[in-house]
């Protein structure tokens, strides 16, 4: 039988983000469209707008505001909500999440040194809006309005600690990756960052190389459209320095290529004309000299057994090739994942995908209110000690029901210790195995947005 067990009550997260969200409202003008805005008294006011914006789930607009305001009295219609949240920066939402996520004062780090963060993006459904900045024409012909959101994710903690939104059509993951790397390099503390394939470029490598508490872990291409070098690799385990003599000057790289095999142009001028470039071939960014040699370090392993079809990884790292072998290198890569399953909960287990409106910037207030809501539940997560199971299987606790029992205490408005405490206590009661070595195949499926008229009422 589960034992739910609480560790001492380091910090109370619904009295954290009560405090963040007073904060916010006693600097609104910070984060509204106008210095007009919030100054006259309104039946909702900039508080309970908040609040009723980060609870948000996947009920139809009316219902959303009946269930957050059963008094009558205190209810208003859904015009007057969208009226009041007019006046609102979706960058509000961005600051909540920021300030949640420096919430945790003592955070797990790889081998006591390392911030452990992870980069990637996912695609949003948002409701057709002819208007809009993110129409996205499909391989079918159909047009649709569509957002690319690149998250920067602490894997170890759980917790979101930057985003950038772009358009589907004009989304750069490589430009978005530079901008959060930099704002986290600012923070003067050693991270670890772990990129999947579309990342790998020389301009970001050698950033990666410049930035002063910068480690990273690139997966890249081992066979067709890899790097020249990596492509001359034996068919076996290989772990060594490599540097590529990278230039900007087509002159240059016209006068010798030929006497230097494994020249690499950026930006090359043959290829400007072409309108619309697959993102994994372009590389047209260079931030440095005209002539740089580009260092790293090159992980290439088995992930198959011996004796069928070779299928290699090729890892690209500044690590310590003493400190972290490559036994050890599989298993850092492997945290990566933590970012893909933590999509998948913030999309459907906190109703991520699911919009109340058509408007961009209401799009984008919704998209970071749920990135700020998934922090809080996951600190709240991290409150609670794992429940203690006598059996095979190491358990978690159940982070679909986590979000349940957060909305419904941060609707209740009560942020005592007592009320964190039964809140805590109750996700606790939800638990669910770790079942390690599971292997399912992605089965990637189109989804389409869910109309207005067809959403929940309950």
């Amino acid at each position: 039988k589960a034992v739910p067990l609480m560790k001492s009550l380091h910090s109370n997260i619904l009295k954290l983000m009560d405090n963040i969200i007073n904060k916010i409202a006693t600097n609104i003008h910070a984060f509204s469209v106008s210095d007009q805005a919030f100054t006259r008294c309104r039946k909702l006011n900039v508080v309970d707008l908040i609040r009723l914006i980060l609870n948000m789930g996947a009920g139809s607009l009316n219902s959303e505001i009946f269930h957050a305001f059963p008094n009558i009295n205190s209810r208003m219609t859904a015009s007057a909500f969208e009226q009041q949240k007019a006046k609102l920066k979706p960058e509000c939402f961005k600051e909540i999440m920021a300030e949640l996520s420096q919430a945790n004062n003592a955070p797990q780090l790889l081998d006591d040194k390392y911030l452990v963060v992870a980069i990637d993006g996912s695609d949003f459904d948002q409701p057709f809006n002819p208007k809009s900045k993110n129409i996205f024409q499909g391989k079918d012909g159909r047009k649709y309005c569509q957002i690319h959101v690149n998250a920067l994710y602490d894997v170890l903690n759980k917790l979101y600690l930057d985003m950038v939104i772009q358009p589907r059509q004009k989304m750069d993951e490589r430009e978005a990756a530079l901008t959060m790397l930099k704002n986290l390099d600012k923070q003067e503390k050693d991270f670890l960052v772990l990129m999947d394939r579309g990342y790998s470029s020389f301009n970001l490598i050698e950033t990666c190389n410049r930035l002063k508490h910068c480690h990273y872990v690139i997966r890249t291409k081992a066979g067709n459209g890899a790097i020249k070098e990596i492509t001359t690799l034996s068919g076996h385990e290989y772990d060594s320095e490599l540097s590529c003599k990278v230039t900007a000057s087509h002159r240059y790289y016209i006068t010798h290529k030929d006497t230097e095999k494994f020249l690499h142009l950026v930006s090359h001028k043959k290829h400007h004309y072409k309108a619309v470039r697959s993102k994994n071939t372009k590389d047209s960014r260079w931030d440095h000299e005209d002539i740089c040699n580009v260092k790293f370090r090159i992980c290439k392993f088995r992930i198959n057994l011996p004796g069928s079809d070779d299928e290699w990884e090729v890892l690209i790292t500044n690590l310590d090739r003493d400190k972290y072998p490559l036994a050890r290198m599989k298993e850092i890569y492997h945290l990566r994942w933590g970012i893909e399953t933590s999509f998948r909960e913030l999309k459907y287990d906190l109703s991520g995908v699911q919009f109340h409106s058509k408007k961009d910037q209401f799009v984008y207030m919704e998209i970071y209110a749920h990135f700020a809501m998934y922090d809080a539940v996951s600190l709240s997560v991290a409150a609670s000690s794992k429940p203690y199971v006598k059996s095979k299987y190491q358990y978690q606790i159940d982070f679909k029901m986590a979000c349940c029992i957060w909305r419904r205490y941060f609707m209740i408005s009560d942020n005592s210790d007592i009320s964190f405490a039964q809140l805590v206590l109750d996700m606790a009661s939800y638990i669910t195995p770790i079942r390690p070595g599971r292997k399912d195949k992605r089965n990637l499926k189109a989804k389409l947005v869910i109309s207005f008229p067809y959403r929940l009422v309950a």
